[in-house]
Order: structure tokens, then C-alpha cells, then sequence
């Protein structure tokens, strides 16, 4: 599965392709433990799209591609924009995740990682600017 651009409150970001261990798995995780909601069709073999949307109003554009390989270059993290970065790590753990570090403070602003059971990783972000 590769996230060929990110769709955030109609600003459209474009990324890197990223791929996933067991992509449709991994869809059903975004799902069910992070509740994500698909909109329209669900992805099928015509359509290696499927839309998604966050609990902030976030829309994610995710193409279906398995990962090239284990240590493959494209092994990158799916960000998921947040507006309470410690909020949702408190919120992870009654949900049978368990984050892969604390809240910590990257250029970006405040972020955590989880990782799904294949090995997927996602990362939380609550952009700050710290220019003021």
C-alpha cells in the first residue's frame, strides 16, 4: 500500500511512496484500532485506491502496493496529523497498542510512533511553530 499524497482539511500534501507489510491488513488497522473511516468504495482489484479520514478531518489517498522488501529505501512512516499529540498516546494503550516511544519534540513540533503487527509504522504529529 502506498500513500502517493495526503489530503488534510483540502490542502493537498504530496509524499513519498510509502509502503506496507500486508496491505490490506494494515487498512483494517487504520480501521478498526485507530478509527479511521473509508470513504467511498473500498479498495478492489480495478481500484487500488481507498480513501480515508481521520477523527480530525484528515483524508488520506492509500494506493495498494505490498513493501519491495524487509530493508527496503521506501520503509517509511505513515504520518497521522493530530491537534493533542498527548492525548492520543494516552488513548493507544486502552486499545491494546503500545507506542514505540513517549511524546517527544522533533522539528515538526510533538510526536509519537506506534507500529501495527506487521511491522508497520505510524507516526502521530501535533505540528507546532516554534518561529514565535
Amino acid at each position: 500500500m502506498a500513500l502517493q499524497g495526503v489530503v488534510m482539511n483540502s490542502e493537498v500534501i504530496n509524499g513519498t511512496p510509502f509502503y506496507l507489510n500486508e496491505p490490506k491488513r494494515a487498512l483494517d488497522f487504520l480501521v478498526e484500532k485507530l478509527g479511521f473511516v473509508r470513504r467511498g468504495n473500498p479498495m478492489s482489484k480495478k481500484q487500488n485506491i481507498a480513501m480515508l479520514c481521520d477523527k480530525y478531518g484528515n483524508f488520506y489517498e492509500i494506493f495498494s502496493n505490498n513493501r519491495k522488501g524487509v530493508n527496503s529505501k521506501n520503509d517509511f512512516n505513515l504520518i497521522i496529523n493530530t491537534s493533542d499529540c498527548l492525548q492520543d498516546f494516552y488513548n493507544v494503550n486502552p486499545k491494546g497498542l503500545s507506542a514505540l516511544n513517549k511524546p517527544h519534540y522533533v522539528p515538526e513540533g510533538l510526536a509519537f510512533e506506534i507500529s501495527d503487527p506487521w511491522g508497520n509504522k505510524y507516526t502521530f504529529l501535533e505540528k507546532r511553530d516554534y518561529t514565535n
